[in-house]
Formats: structure tokens, sequence, C-alpha cells
């Protein structure tokens, strides 16, 4: 079994020197240097959170507004289930039923025509292009 040696050895970026107050002012410059970038990506950062923030009131907003839109124009089908809205009288009920099945069989007879009606419009159409074609075959005979 071989194995690689690992490296202990600490590598300095500059050698040793006495000269401290020298090296002293190179770290404070270097630390001045990466707070000036944090300070710059935390300005970035707040900027965006800014943006994002923004954009998030905005669309909750709306979501909100749709709501209260909804809520106001659609009919209270909650409160019914629940009890609160007053029902309606059993007289009044049978009225919105006997309009609904009429409207539904006033559905039914008006789809049965509209298709006798296209079939009718598709055979006609069908005649007059076999027509026209018998015609065309007739001249260039």
């Amino acid at each position: 079994m071989s194995s690689s040696p690992i490296d202990l050895s600490v590598k300095l970026s500059k050698p040793f020197s006495s000269d401290t107050d020298a090296e002293k002012e190179d770290l404070l410059k270097e630390a001045h240097l990466y707070r000036d970038k944090l300070e710059l990506q935390w300005d970035d950062l707040k900027k965006d959170a800014t943006d994002y923030g923004k954009q998030a009131l905005i669309i909750g907003g709306v979501i909100a507004t749709t709501y209260l839109v909804m809520e106001a124009v659609l009919p209270d089908a909650k409160k019914k289930e629940k009890g609160i809205i007053e029902p309606e009288k059993p007289e009044a009920q049978r009225a919105v039923r006997e309009k609904k099945s009429n409207f539904a069989i006033g559905e039914v007879v008006q789809s049965l025509v509209w298709t006798l009606a296209v079939g009718w419009a598709r055979q006609k159409l069908k005649n007059f292009i076999a027509d026209d074609q018998e015609a065309d075959e007739n001249i260039e005979s």
C-alpha cells in the first residue's frame, strides 16, 4: 500500500520580516479592501431585496384585490351552506327548478336545430361543389 505524502508545511505569501508596522499597514489595507467589497455586495443585496419586496407587494395587492372583487361579485354559496342566508321558500325553489329544466330543454332543442342546420348546409355545399365540378368537366370536353 503506497500512499502519497501529505504536505503539512505552511507556505507564506511573503517571507517573514522584522518590519511589523509595514505588515500591519498591508493587513489593514487588505481588510479595508475586503470590507469595501462586502459593503458593495451588501448594497446590491439590499437593492435586490427592495426590488423583490416591491414586486411581492404588487403581486399580493393584485391577489387581494382579485379576492375582494370575486367575493363581492360571486354569490355567497358558503353562507348559504352554513345557513347564514335565509333559505328560499319552497315555492321559489320550485320555480327556479322549473326555469332550469325549461332552460335545459331549450338548450337541447337549440343544439339539435343547429346540428340539423349545419348538416343541411354541408349537404347543400357538397351538392354545389359536385355540380360545379360536373359543369367544369362538361365545358372542358
